[in-house]
């Protein structure tokens, strides 16, 4: 939550040059990073989850699911982050959508045209912010290719109408907020005119209960803190298409054991499978990015004494 003295409505100032900087670092590493040969890409009208910072679900028609790395979301789905976690998304035309902690976040409605084979793409979306912290981006080679592209994100009490931009949002019990990166994006709250931020670093906020205030300006530390509540946390539990290092939770003798512990991890927000192995039955979670990663993930799952792992190691897959 922010505080109420966090709207501060002196006049738009240039955003520092180490906030561009870090910005532009983080556009690339959701470019890059992220990516690897053979990595799931959105199809027409599809979402994909590209990287998880372990617990997350996706859940579809109300069953849920845990979140890993080439999950397609079609409309009505939701992505579903817990405490200290992250997901980043990307969308059909490369804009990249982040989710900080305890997020819910729904994807109400996606259509794309292309008018012309060869042409550019003309994103329509709906998108819904339940609860939590949301980042969105578009992509460089996305603007190049003339990709156009009509975006609305619906918080508790406003909607933000999205047209090509960088921007940071969060929602909760207390208050919505929105801080611009880079473009512009329009936030209508009922039936007042739109408040446009159309500057680095404007800032605005509504709090439950008070009167709404003119758009600010954000100050370094809060742009710092704005930057970071959506960026995966390396070494945290994150995992991505190719990463190679593996989490093992368990090396059961039955098969119904495993199963049952692969369900308990599943449900806890895990993407655990089963691998028969040397006449047992080994459940582990694939594709951590790094050892530290399965290391962390490793920590997790015995600090929840309901799951019942008290082993456990890491280990790197062979090619």
């Amino acid at each position: 939550m922010l505080p109420s003295s966090a709207l501060q409505t002196r006049s738009a100032t240039r955003l520092p040059d180490r906030f561009i900087r870090h910005s532009l670092g983080v556009l690339l590493l959701g470019a890059g990073l992220w990516l690897s040969p053979g990595v799931a890409r959105a199809a027409s009208d599809s979402t994909v989850v590209e990287a998880v910072q372990l617990p997350a679900w996706v859940e579809r028609n109300g069953q849920r699911r845990p979140a890993e790395p080439g999950v397609l979301l079609r409309n009505n789905d939701k992505a579903i982050t817990a405490g200290q976690s992250r997901m980043l998304l990307r969308m059909s035309d490369r804009s990249v959508i982040k989710l900080g902690e305890q997020t819910e976040f729904q994807i109400e409605n996606v259509t794309v045209r292309k008018p012309q084979t060869s042409g550019p793409s003309e994103l329509s979306a709906t998108l819904r912010l339940v609860t939590g912290v949301f980042r969105y981006a578009t992509d460089y080679s996305s603007k190049a290719l003339g990709n156009k592209r009509e975006l609305n994100l619906k918080m508790a009490t406003a909607t933000v109408g999205i047209r090509g931009t960088d921007f940071w949002s969060m929602t909760d019990a207390a208050h919505d907020a929105v801080c611009m990166f880079e473009g512009k994006v329009e936030v209508v709250r009922d039936a007042k005119p739109g408040v446009m931020l159309d500057k680095p670093g404007a800032f605005w906020a509504v709090f439950t209960g008070e009167p709404e205030k003119p758009a600010g300006q954000a100050t370094p530390d809060q742009l710092a803190k704005f930057i970071d509540q959506a960026e995966m946390q390396p070494g945290q539990g994150i995992v991505l298409q190719g990463g190679r290092w593996r989490t093992v939770a368990g090396f059961l003798p039955s098969a119904a054991g495993a199963n049952a512990l692969r369900s308990k991890l599943q449900t806890a927000g895990y993407p655990a499978e089963v691998l028969a192995k040397d006449g047992k039955f080994e459940v582990r979670i694939n594709q951590l990015a790094t050892r530290q990663d399965a290391e962390a993930v490793l920590k997790q799952l015995q600090a929840n004494n309901a799951l019942g792992v008290t082993e456990g190691r890491v280990a790197l897959a062979t090619r």
